[in-house]
């Protein structure tokens, strides 16, 4: 999308392997971390309206977390990643993919009393969990459920028709299936299949990875960062300044994560991947850029989002006459 019009919208592949149903504008793809940009603008629209802290010890809205002996914890540091919540561990196993949370605080009881994998404020450690307990904070404060706080002030704001929550139990028309060439459980190759990955539900990851929507909408919510409106003037400086505490600065500030300030072109982005899916965003504030590539399939020699950040920016350069990035090795 450039200047607000749609320059290319392409649709390749299938959404049903097995039934040969092909994937249109209209298909709903899991959209893993680019869930975190949501939760990270509702973040940024409750403190406008002076309901939340940033800087508040998180125990003030979320008095369940446990107060941890080696710092204070905080919805700033939390979501610059720089609080300590350690990310995925044993715990993601079958049990836990068979198992739905309705409720945020519920994920809670995965990682509250884990030891901080550094000292709040000392190290960018990524962390999902971080990013649940921004929603439970959320949740708090706005006296709404995450979910629905969500809806209401960035989604419906929006007019995101195709985007929402997903729940693997439930029917959701257009949804996409998922694919990889990898085994999605041993990780094990076989170049001459392909593998189907299980209904897994991710609502354990309710607020950093559990969302569905189209390249469309997507793109719609983009360009919603450009400027102000969705978000205030205050917030959107918020949101492209990498955060900084002492000596250490973040490269994530609110759900996205910020070009550096001798970048030559100033940048947005936040990508995801799950099993059998891919997903990037990318912002071009100063261009009025905004490029969504979406996939569900993890491709040959792809078991993870390598997807999400060379191909984005090829496709940028070629839509503005840029230089091309080096290619990966």
């Amino acid at each position: 999308m450039l200047g607000g019009e749609t320059v290319l919208a392409e649709n390749l592949g299938y959404a049903d392997l097995e039934h040969r149903v092909p994937v249109t504008n209209e298909t709903r793809f899991g959209v893993a971390s680019i869930t975190k940009a949501f939760t990270g603008l509702s973040l940024l629209k409750l403190h406008e309206s002076g309901r939340i802290d940033l800087d508040a010890p998180i125990q003030r809205y979320v008095p369940a977390f446990p107060v941890k002996p080696s710092g204070v914890i905080t919805p700033r540091l939390l979501a610059a990643h720089l609080a300590g919540i350690r990310h995925w561990g044993q715990e993601r196993n079958a049990a836990l993919y068979a198992r739905h949370f309705d409720d945020v605080n519920d994920v809670l009881a995965l990682f509250k009393d884990d030891t901080l994998v550094a000292p709040p404020g000392t190290k960018a450690s990524y962390s999902s969990y971080g990013y649940n307990l921004i929603a439970a904070a959320i949740q708090s404060a706005s006296g709404v459920k995450y979910q629905e706080y969500v809806n209401r002030e960035i989604i419906s704001r929006l007019g995101l028709k195709n985007t929402g929550f997903d729940d693997v139990r439930r029917v959701l028309p257009n949804r996409a299936r998922r694919y990889s060439y990898f085994d999605p459980w041993t990780f094990a190759v076989d170049s001459n299949a392909v593998y189907r990955v299980p209904e897994w539900d991710y609502s354990h990851n309710m607020a950093g990875g559990n969302m569905y929507s189209t390249a469309a909408d997507l793109a719609q919510f983009g360009r919603a960062i450009e400027g102000p409106g969705l978000l205030s003037k205050e917030s959107l400086d918020l949101l492209n300044r990498r955060p900084r505490v002492g000596a250490v600065q973040a490269t994530m500030s609110f759900g996205f994560f910020v070009s550096d300030s001798v970048a030559p072109h100033r940048l947005l982005n936040i990508g995801g991947s799950n099993a059998g899916l891919q997903s990037g965003l990318f912002v071009y504030p100063d261009e009025d850029l905004v490029i969504v590539v979406l996939s569900n399939t993890w491709g040959i020699g792809s078991n993870s989002g390598e997807m999400n950040g060379v191909l984005l920016s090829r496709l940028a350069a070629i839509c503005m006459g840029w230089p091309q990035p080096p290619p990966v090795k």
